[in-house]
């Protein structure tokens, strides 16, 4: 059998420091928005983008699923129409779902939250805690 998931080498946010891990966008999720979702997936790029650069981190996403995480970023450009990109707006962020395995779920975009724009709207409620930010 052919393993046509897509390896992405990411923060390992049990240990940031250390060496990276790698988070899978799995082959059906590409699927799927390639035949239902052609913006999605072609925003595909802002969700790689996020997971190579991402600004915060943040644990506890679903109360079932010990360990889900969400990185969080803003990439340069994404996808609005199937053929039109433009710059990322600045009230948005862009967020990657994964499971504790650091299995792709959900990416999208969100509103940003007013407090912190580096990350999504009502963040304090939605999620465990904010495990890793980036300093630089």
């Amino acid at each position: 059998m052919v393993d046509n998931n897509y390896m992405q080498d990411i923060i390992d946010p049990n240990n940031p420091r250390g060496p990276k891990v790698k988070a899978i966008i799995p082959h059906w999720l590409i699927l799927k928005y390639y035949k239902f979702h052609p913006v999605r997936y072609e925003n595909l790029r802002a969700t790689k983008h996020v997971l190579e650069n991402p600004l915060r981190i943040f644990t506890g996403v679903r109360i079932y699923n010990e360990g889900g995480l969400c990185f969080v970023g803003r990439p340069n450009q994404w996808y609005i129409r199937e053929a039109t990109q433009v710059p990322f707006p600045q009230d948005l962020i862009f967020a990657v779902y994964m499971n504790p395995r650091f299995h792709v779920y959900e990416c999208r975009a969100e509103h940003a939250a007013s407090d912190d724009p580096s990350s999504p709207e009502n963040w304090q409620n939605r999620y465990g805690g904010l495990i890793w930010r980036n300093t630089s």
